[in-house]
């Protein structure tokens, strides 16, 4: 019996596009002029008028009471317990409390009070005021080392923190009346004995933290404020990133982790390819159960193929065709591919039935195609010294930010495919074909095995969610991640949308890896040179993929050039989708051949968009400025597409570099 698979590997996530920064900055709260006691204006003109000598016995009153008041423990515990209890805040206005306490004290000392020569050299009371006066003192106790602004940015803050820890004040970061008074006092309010808790962590501000903050709350992975201090909570979704990307889980911002948060939830590889386990050494046998172990890796595709199930123990067992098993609930049906998925499933009360079965088709019939010679992806002759060697599917990233993207002006083909946001990404197909800058390269998404696997291809991807990968690479297609100097990164774009490759390597690292699977991958589609007569005149074709995101086909004479519609973006439906070259040239998005492949869309446990690629559904064909309106079949993962026409009968499709689109059948195309 086939063990069961990444037993509850799937955990709902939501991805959320925007950034939601709070503002840091606080209302502060002015002293009233009559805190100012020791500066009263009125009671230095009435000083004027007397001898020299009482000046200055008077102005030594003054010092002196301040000297004591500055050490009077009563007054500090009884501000410390206030604070301490919540029942003043900061806002509270205590300028009218702290007043008569100071006057009634001057007027107690005056007569009694020496002056000496130790007590002249005191300094004029501090008075803070504002955030410039905070960030003075704050600096001159070594808590702040930032610029004298009056901003009370993230740094101001934690040093305002460390501050308040140090006195036994509430932790807020907020210059309120107390704090003010304990600033005023510097040192002489650290509580350094049986007062603040001295195991408790000192507080300071760090930019890599404010920015790993910001990641982290995009990640879904952090819900606090964004404020450079690398909390308890901080350190807690540090250390959940760090398992999600498989790196040393310890709290610690290093340049490792840095660098890898700087990918975002591309870093995400929980389990490298290289380490799954594939056993290419038993050949397809049958148990008293029934299950079947299956050569993954050297799996002949010409081999008959036997009918995949789901035994009596609810265990997926494969086929060397890798039949899908399908799970239904409230009228919607989810192709399953792996035993992770059907566990998924299954957990969410979707139910098994055998009454949806599909039979293999086997490979298409070509005209005027030789294999070898022919390439599978498209159906074109072969230039002579194409690297042939393998086929690789690279995904694309169709962000507003990753625009204009390199590498579908290049591919044999590519496939567009609905992901997260209602937006769409690519796979861009190479075979013969190369490039030394591809990109930007995003994030593998469950429909793209389905359609490698008949080509024998490799997925290239910047990482997955969760227990994707794995469950990718258990459908026999391997996965190559983030690895250098396969890729690299580029400046004049922020991660994650800056990640780019070189397809020559990636090939070659493919081939070293073991990963080919056939000399001859087998045709993707009925490549003929079919007769345009029972084809419709066509001018452009309209698809939409949700809501959110429309692209346009439109035929210019020679070839079918890109618009689209983004929400995202604009509300313009007539954008000009661009690529770029390494050398910063650019150029419209056009190919010769369009083929929208209507399927109907599903929910993986991932909670991601997926389509279901085995079965039938409507195909629209575009080339030369005509228009094939006909049906797509597949009957297993390892089944090319078949066109036919509504007796089932094989409509060949024209050659060339090959746009497809796999489009939910839940939204109706315009065409003209």
């Amino acid at each position: 019996m086939r063990k069961k698979l990444h037993k509850n590997i799937y955990t709902k996530k939501t991805n959320k596009i925007s950034y939601n920064f709070s503002d840091n900055k606080q209302n502060i709260i002015t002293r009233d002029k009559n805190d100012k006691t020791n500066n009263n204006p009125d009671r230095t003109n009435k000083i004027n008028i007397f001898p020299i000598i009482s000046t200055v016995i008077i102005s030594g009153s003054i010092i002196a009471g301040y000297l004591f008041l500055n050490n009077n423990s009563s007054n500090d515990v009884i501000l410390l317990s206030v604070e301490s209890n919540d029942i003043i805040s900061e806002e509270t206005d205590l300028t009218t409390s702290t007043t008569t306490s100071i006057t009634s004290t001057t007027t107690t000392l005056s007569t009694t009070t020496t002056i000496t020569s130790t007590t002249t050299s005191t300094t004029v009371p501090l008075v803070v005021e504002n955030i410039s006066d905070a960030q003075s003192q704050l600096s001159s106790l070594g808590l702040y080392f930032g610029d004298i602004n009056n901003i009370l940015d993230n740094e101001t803050k934690a040093a305002i923190k460390e501050f308040q820890r140090l006195s036994g004040l509430v932790i807020d970061g907020i210059l309120g009346p107390i704090t003010k008074a304990a600033l005023e006092k510097g040192e002489d309010s650290y509580i350094a004995i049986g007062g603040a808790d001295v195991d408790t962590p000192k507080i300071t501000y760090s930019i890599d933290i404010e920015n790993a903050q910001k990641v982290l709350k995009e990640l879904n992975l952090y819900n606090g404020e964004i404020d450079g201090i690398n909390g308890n909570g901080t350190k807690s979704a540090i250390k959940e990133f760090q398992k999600l990307a498989g790196l040393t889980v310890d709290g610690v911002i290093g340049p490792i982790t840095k660098s890898a948060l700087d990918k975002g939830e591309d870093a995400y590889v929980p389990i490298d390819t290289n380490e799954i386990s594939i056993n290419t050494n038993e050949s397809t046998s049958s148990t008293n159960n029934g299950s079947l172990t299956v050569d993954l890796i050297n799996y002949d595709p010409n081999k008959p193929c036997t009918v995949g199930y789901v035994n009596d123990s609810q265990i997926w067992v494969p086929d060397p065709c890798f039949y899908p098993v399908f799970v239904f609930r409230y009228g919607q049906t989810a192709q399953v591919n792996s035993q992770a998925e059907l566990d998924a499933y299954l957990s969410q009360n979707w139910s098994l039935t055998k009454e949806k079965t599909y039979n293999s088709l086997g490979k298409v019939p070509t005209q005027n195609y030789t294999s070898g010679v022919n390439s599978p992806v498209n159906g074109l002759v072969m230039p002579s010294g194409a690297n042939n060697s393998i086929v690789i599917g690279i995904k694309n990233d169709n962000n507003v930010n990753a625009r204009p993207q390199s590498g579908p002006q290049n591919a044999d083909a590519v496939f567009e495919v609905l992901v997260e946001g209602g937006m769409t990404r690519f796979i861009n197909i190479f075979y013969q074909s190369d490039t030394s800058y591809h990109g930007p390269i995003r994030s593998a998404r469950p429909t793209d095995p389905t359609v490698l696997r008949p080509l024998g291809g490799v997925l290239v991807a910047s990482g997955a969610t969760g227990g994707l990968i794995p469950e990718i690479v258990d459908m026999g297609v391997p996965v190559i991640t983030d690895t250098r100097p396969d890729y690299f990164r580029i400046s004049s774009r922020r991660a994650p949308h800056n990640l780019y490759a070189d397809t020559v390597k990636l090939k070659s690292t493919a081939i070293s890896r073991g990963y080919k699977k056939t000399n001859t991958p087998q045709p993707l589609f009925p490549w003929g040179n079919p007769s345009f007569d029972n084809w419709q005149s066509n001018s452009y074709l309209t698809l939409s993929f949700s809501g959110l995101t429309e692209t346009t086909w439109t035929w210019n004479g020679s070839s079918y050039v890109r618009t689209y519609y983004d929400a995202y973006k604009n509300k313009n439906k007539n954008n000009i989708h661009s690529w770029s070259d390494i050398n910063g040239n650019t150029g419209q998005i056009s190919f010769k051949t369009i083929i929208a492949l209507f399927c109907e869309p599903y929910v993986h446990p991932l909670q991601l968009p997926s389509v279901k690629t085995v079965g039938e559904g409507r195909a629209i064909i575009l080339h030369g400025g005509k228009m094939l309106d006909a049906k797509w079949k597949r009957g297993s993962n390892l089944d090319p597409f078949h066109i036919v026409d509504s007796n089932n009968n094989i409509l060949y499709v024209p050659k060339g570099k090959v746009w497809i689109s796999l489009v939910p059948n839940t939204k109706n195309p315009s065409f003209g």
